[in-house]
């Protein structure tokens, strides 16, 4: 990695490697001083709770069947508290990995983390997401539906879940179908290619755009759907360089790719906000140190209207504005 630069010529200066401004966007802890162990006993709680509420012969219904049917794609544990079950209620359904994320720094096990995904992450985005009553809000990356759910308890408008694979997109649909929210719709679609997609006031999207084949892209393209607020939810880099690195998920025969990730630095992710158009104000960071993952809340509206003023060098605004060129036009 070479070292970051920054020369001054005649008419512009050149920079590499680092941020050529020094204003910092705000930051704050993820979770407020002395809150975290709170968290976590309080999800413990819900575990112990799932075991002594369970009544084994929910296990027969017809919820249950609904939810057998779909075992090893309920990456999200969806609760369906009218029928007193989970889809965390049988450990068979679940999908267990190492957790991610959701061990919140690994004060949680990654088995706890598992049977609770999405909910510790749900205990810090619900206190820093701008109040949803009334407005439209984009999920990509919509999995099972545990966020378009929730936003839809908070008293959002119009919600819409994109999720670019069959079997999630379809077990949400299902979910849905047994919880009933008529203002939430599920689109199994690639939201990088799909310019049916219109803007919404709010765009959320969690640990998504690292595992695109074009993640500085991706965040472009939500950027421009966010007519109001961009809720970034990604793993990043606690570093001020620009770095990028990525890592690959494979079959034990390594025959078989399960995934693949981009891990982007803040320095990098910031400094790239900033060409896009971004001033350090409207970018406000939550931060778990050590956990190597952070929250930004990117205020987009201002952005759109230094656009539109023509105030974003035009050897960009096209592609920022996504402004297509069809075929025959």
């Amino acid at each position: 990695m070479r070292e970051p630069l920054l020369l001054e010529f005649d008419n512009y200066v050149y920079v590499q490697g680092r941020d050529l401004m020094d204003e910092e966007s705000p930051t704050h802890p993820l979770f407020a001083e002395g809150t975290l162990p709170e968290v976590v006993a309080e999800l413990r709680a819900k575990l112990r709770a799932d075991q002594e509420s369970f009544r084994p012969e929910v296990l027969n219904g017809p919820v249950a069947q609904g939810i057998r049917a779909r075992a090893g794609q309920w990456f999200q544990r969806i609760d369906f508290p009218a029928h007193g079950i989970s889809t965390t209620s049988d450990r068979a359904w679940v999908y267990f990995d190492e957790g991610g994320v959701n061990t919140l720094g690994k004060n949680l096990t990654s088995e706890e983390a598992c049977l609770l995904r999405p909910l510790p992450k749900w205990m810090y985005l619900q206190k820093r997401i701008p109040p949803l009553e009334g407005k439209s809000i984009l999920e990509v990356g919509s999995s099972n539906g545990f966020f378009p759910f929730r936003f839809a308890e908070l008293g959002a408008k119009k919600i819409t879940g994109i999720d670019v694979q069959k079997y999630k997109h379809e077990s949400a649909v299902w979910a849905n179908s047994i919880l009933g929210w008529k203002m939430i719709e599920f689109r199994h679609s690639d939201f990088l290619v799909d310019l049916s997609i219109v803007p919404h006031d709010i765009v959320f999207s969690s640990e998504v755009i690292n595992h695109t084949l074009c993640p500085l892209w991706a965040i472009a393209r939500l950027v421009s759907l966010a007519k109001e607020t961009l809720i970034l939810d990604t793993g990043v880099f606690e570093s001020k360089k620009h770095e990028m690195e990525l890592s690959s998920g494979w079959s034990r025969d390594r025959e078989k790719l399960y995934f693949l990730s981009f891990h982007i630095s803040d320095g990098l992710l910031c400094s790239y906000l900033r060409i896009l158009g971004f001033r350090a104000s409207e970018i406000v960071k939550y931060e778990q140190r050590g956990a190597d993952h952070t929250l930004y809340i990117i205020d987009t509206s201002g952005l759109h209207q230094r656009q539109d003023s023509g105030e974003i060098v035009e050897d960009l605004r096209r592609s920022l504005t996504m402004e297509w060129t069809l075929p025959g036009h």
